[in-house]
């Protein structure tokens, strides 16, 4: 059981909200962000940190409107944490929403079922 404080950071206009805590990862809205670098690495060391001990099941929800490339490679870093932490056994789900309409996010959501092994259910927002 992992006794890791949750990690929470308000959205903005060009970040996204992020809701990690033990056992639920969400992030929701637009990652955009001048530094991504910066933004992503405390998200980065907190999944590296939750998957040392993780809960029995761990729900990730991606609910991403708009990732300019500078993020994609920062998503990519923390679902293969998540990839390596179910390859080790470990139950995780991941749900990428995208719009109706948005095949680019749709896309993405479809590249990183491709490459990862941890199941990515892709779900049409409404």
């Amino acid at each position: 059981m992992s006794s890791l404080t949750g990690l929470y950071i308000k959205g903005t206009t060009k970040t996204p909200e992020v809701d990690f805590s033990s056992g639920v990862i969400q992030l929701s809205g637009r990652s955009i962000p001048e530094d991504a670098v910066s933004f992503y690495q405390p998200l980065i060391r907190w999944v590296s940190n939750y998957i040392e001990n993780p809960e029995k099941f761990t729900k990730v929800n991606f609910r991403i409107e708009y990732i300019n490339s500078g993020s994609n490679r920062f998503i990519f870093a923390i679902f293969k944490l998540l990839d390596e932490c179910y390859i080790k056994g470990h139950d995780i789900s991941i749900t990428w929403y995208y719009e109706e309409d948005d095949d680019t996010i749709r896309g993405l959501g479809k590249d990183f079922q491709s490459l990862l092994k941890v199941p990515i259910k892709l779900v049409e927002s409404v």
